[in-house]
């Protein structure tokens, strides 16, 4: 599946549904991701995939977003039309990469602050992934 997605965690809200408007004319496919979804691996979500046994560790709530199959032009339209339509920016972004397709969301949150905190501290982030 080659279609441009965005993964939504904890946006299952109004600003959720601002957001999920937001990316109607963009092309841009949207999925909320459940709780009990965050012990798949990211391309198993994208996949559609559902799990066998609902995840039942304790759920982060901050809100999140992960953009899958999105190239620079299409990226750069979905955050400008962010400041355009004044929403104010979700903290935690990330871009599918080949190394964390394997992870589940869980681990992808916890890497997401671990770079944000570095960042803050102005060591900056010390993985390959993109965010």
């Amino acid at each position: 599946m080659n279609l441009p997605l965005v993964l939504l965690y904890n946006l299952n809200n109004p600003r959720g549904a601002r957001l999920r408007k937001l990316c109607l004319p963009l092309g841009l496919k949207t999925r909320l991701v459940a709780p009990e979804e965050y012990g798949l691996p990211l391309g198993v979500l994208v996949e559609g995939g559902t799990p066998d046994t609902p995840w039942s560790g304790e759920p982060f709530s901050d809100e999140m977003l992960v953009l899958v199959n999105c190239p620079s032009p299409l990226m750069d339209r979905f955050l400008q039309s962010f400041r355009r339509n004044k929403l104010p920016p979700v903290a935690l972004k990330a871009v599918l990469t080949p190394t964390n397709r394997q992870w589940d969301s869980v681990a992808l949150h916890a890497e997401l602050l671990r770079e944000r905190e570095a960042i803050g501290q102005g060591q900056g982030a010390h993985t390959d992934q993109q965010t």
